[in-house]
């Protein structure tokens, strides 16, 4: 039986897109018909738009989209979920798949190795780069480390290093734990010399009282971390979760509980609705909530709106703009339009630790 046809819709643009996925994948145009198992004249009048696509060729040409996307994507996280990119990518053909592994290997060690750091001249040069590369230095940290601190990849890290401009909130984020390793060194130095200053002396006349200067209090710059646990998690509807106003509600609205290794002790677990997040997240899934961590460009995050703005709960890809005054929700279904919104338009938002897919029903 023959396929029907792909509507005219869904082909608007279909030329254009097609030539951008083979720039994407860096692969020529035999390589690219070879996996669409067609021939490379096939490709050629594709691309400039002279003939429509058969509906599995262009089904195809979706799933390869698709999966350069979230490849791109993960390079941009601070930890991607491995898991889950084999499913993304179920179908597509070996050499597609390693081409795709390919491309992110190039990103990775397309960037120059950094310069050797000189201690020395560090502070005389005042560079931005050097405070970056003598800041990781003084805590003892990788650059993953660092990347993950900063809520950014490793490849930004690196290019910074490098010499490249960083955006406004990650040299605020640089900028605070500098101060963080300056007090820390301050702190041990000052014990240091008090426990010198204790040797015996002459005997001397009492000082007068003095009240003792209470310390400023700190202020955390990175959510508490507790030990892993198994704990019943309670599970949510989207509808329960429109009604939460505080993580410890969870349990006394919860339909379920579903048996989780979590860090969070108000941790809950929410079960997806809708089709925002797909092709990597589906219908009936589980979200493992933490509301006790700040979310960072690239989590996945739930965010429940206010009311004014109908009081939805979302499952997006959290991201700022304005240097930080404003919150993007990004989907990965490209039928759904990023959203940005204020923080006074968000009532909670919190990332997403881990999804669940496969479950004993």
């Amino acid at each position: 039986m023959p396929h029907s046809p792909v509507s005219e819709e869904k082909l608007i643009g279909f030329p254009a897109r097609c030539l951008s996925l083979r720039q994407k994948l860096r692969v020529s145009k035999p390589e690219l018909a070879h996996w669409l198992g067609v021939g490379r004249s096939y490709v050629t009048v594709l691309e400039k738009g002279r003939q429509a696509p058969s509906r599995p060729v262009f089904q195809l040409i979706e799933k390869l989209e698709a999966a350069a996307n979230l490849k791109q994507l993960a390079m941009h996280m601070p930890q991607p979920d491995a898991t889950t990119a084999p499913t993304e990518m179920a179908g597509l053909p070996p050499a597609a798949i390693e081409a795709l592994d390919r491309l992110v290997q190039q990103e990775e060690t397309s960037a120059p190795p950094a310069p050797p750091i000189e201690p020395p001249v560090i502070r005389e040069k005042n560079a931005f780069s050097l405070r970056v590369a003598a800041l990781r230095e003084k805590m003892g940290v990788s650059r993953p480390k660092l990347a993950q601190r900063l809520g950014v990849s490793r490849q930004y890290v690196t290019k910074i290093e490098n010499g490249a401009h960083a955006s406004l909130p990650v040299i605020k984020l640089i900028e605070k734990l500098e101060a963080e390793i300056q007090n820390a060194t301050g702190i041990a130095a000052a014990t240091v010399h008090e426990n010198i200053s204790v040797a015996p002396t002459a005997p001397q006349p009492a000082p007068a009282p003095v009240v003792a200067e209470t310390p400023a209090p700190s202020i955390p710059t990175a959510p508490a971390h507790w030990p892993p646990r198994i704990a019943p998690l309670p599970v949510l509807t989207i509808s329960a979760a429109r009604d939460l106003t505080a993580p410890a509600q969870a349990v006394f609205a919860a339909t379920e509980h579903f048996p989780f290794s979590v860090s969070d002790p108000d941790a809950f677990a929410l079960r997806l609705t809708g089709d925002a997040m797909q092709p990597q997240h589906h219908e009936g899934e589980l979200a493992i909530l933490y509301p006790n961590s700040v979310p960072h460009t690239g989590n996945r995050v739930i965010a429940r709106l206010s009311n004014s703005l109908g009081g939805d709960v979302l499952f997006r890809v959290y991201s700022t703009a304005d240097h930080g005054h404003s919150i993007v929700l990004s989907s990965l279904n490209p039928l759904y339009p990023p959203v940005t919104l204020s923080p006074e338009e968000i009532v909670w938002i919190y990332p997403v630790a881990s999804t669940v897919r496969q479950m004993l029903q």
